[in-house]
């Protein structure tokens, strides 16, 4: 479980204070496939990355499990990143001279983890995605959804129990961003693992079994169940 308290998070532009969490209060539980969805500047992004442990709040509280990381310090909170999160973004995040297995045994080889079981995993993970068979490929003989799925790959090879996937489709014709879509609906119900997608996108948030419609720093309304969403927060 996900518990979001009174989330306040304020940035200085110019003379102006911006306030990107506005007293978000929210509750994600175990294994749900949530969309975050709203224009640019909404807060989604800063939601996302406060889950995350890339930023924190100025105010009030996220529990994650039982465990309140608004209260960690940095070296708490890189273990938090490196066992409890995984993250896919929009522009993949590649290094361009490792093969796909290796981008994807990076998270290992960071938390500790031995060279040869790093390579299983990580070549384990590629097969979940459908691409046991570039493992050895560079990104820049891939395609850009074969990047993705690289980077997904990566994100799952710690076996985090929660997944931050920011505009997974951003870079991705409409053909290749189905197919992503598709894969992390898959994997969503197959690895029991709580999907946070922050997207302009619909089709994600067709799929997803929440979605949460954020403006302005606080969120408008919800929609639970897989059904067609609005797209009046989006750009």
């Amino acid at each position: 479980m996900i518990k979001i308290v009174s989330a306040q998070k304020h940035y200085k532009l110019g003379g102006e204070t911006v306030k990107a969490l506005d007293g978000v209060d929210l509750k994600i539980a175990d294994g749900e496939f949530v969309a975050v969805v709203g224009p640019s500047g909404s807060g989604k992004t800063t939601l996302m990355h406060c889950i995350g442990g890339i930023d924190k709040l100025d105010e009030g509280s996220i529990i994650v499990g039982d465990s309140d990381i608004s209260k960690m310090n940095d070296k708490e909170l890189s273990k938090y990143r490196n066992k409890t999160i995984g993250f896919v973004f929009q522009t993949f995040n590649l290094q361009p001279n490792l093969t796909a297995a290796e981008n994807v045994a990076l998270p290992l080889i960071f938390s500790g983890t031995n060279g040869k079981e790093a390579k299983q995993r990580a070549e384990k993970a590629l097969e979940k995605v459908g691409l046991g068979d570039r493992i050895g490929h560079r990104p820049g003989q891939l395609s850009g959804g074969q990047r993705q799925r690289v980077s997904i790959a990566r994100s799952l090879v710690n076996e985090p129990s929660i997944l931050l996937a920011d505009e997974p489709t951003g870079n991705l014709d409409s053909h290749t961003g189905k197919k992503i879509i598709k894969l992390l609906q898959d994997l969503s119900e197959k690895e029991k693992i709580t999907f946070i997608v922050v997207t302009h996108d619909d089709r994600i948030a067709e799929k997803a079994s929440r979605v949460i419609y954020i403006l302005d720093g606080k969120i408008q309304k919800e929609i639970k169940g897989r059904k067609k969403s609005s797209s009046k927060y989006l750009d």
